[in-house]
């Protein structure tokens, strides 16, 4: 409801809105442990509550029996789906993202998968928002190097 408010003042206003949809592929599949520790450090979470992440992460399997064979998989990255901490550790590693210095022509709303959506007077609206989004994949590639 946000998102469609704050288009719809915008719009009022007679400005241009673009509306950007990051989706992330397996988001949670993906999330990258290092980041989310690394993030609840930067929060400054307290100790106990980061080892307790810690070993919730550390040496994890996946094991996938059919019949009677199984295989199983040592796992590095990742949030089981539906697990209560999920979602948390989700929003512990995109916090920099949602963070970040934005312009005042944008305005960042997370869902499931983040939206960023820019606002200017005219059509000057896409260098802004390939601006923001440059903000963005940089972040990105460093959050990789962790």
């Amino acid at each position: 409801m946000e998102a469609r408010q704050y288009i719809e003042l915008q719009l009022e206003r007679g400005r241009v809105v673009i509306m950007a949809s990051l989706d992330v592929r397996g988001a949670f599949d993906s999330a990258w442990w290092p980041a989310i520790l690394k993030g609840l450090r930067d929060a400054k979470c307290p100790r106990k509550l980061c080892h307790l992440a810690q070993d919730y992460l550390k040496e994890r399997k996946a094991v996938t029996t059919i019949n009677s064979f199984s295989i199983e998989k040592s796992i590095t990255k990742g949030c089981p789906e539906g697990s209560c901490c999920g979602p948390g550790f989700w929003n512990v590693q995109y916090n920099p993202l949602l963070n970040l210095k934005y312009t005042n022509h944008s305005k960042v709303v997370a869902f499931a998968d983040d939206l960023i959506m820019i606002k200017a007077e005219s059509i000057e609206v896409e260098n802004i928002a390939n601006v923001e989004l440059n903000k963005i994949k940089v972040v990105n590639r460093q959050q990789n190097q962790i």
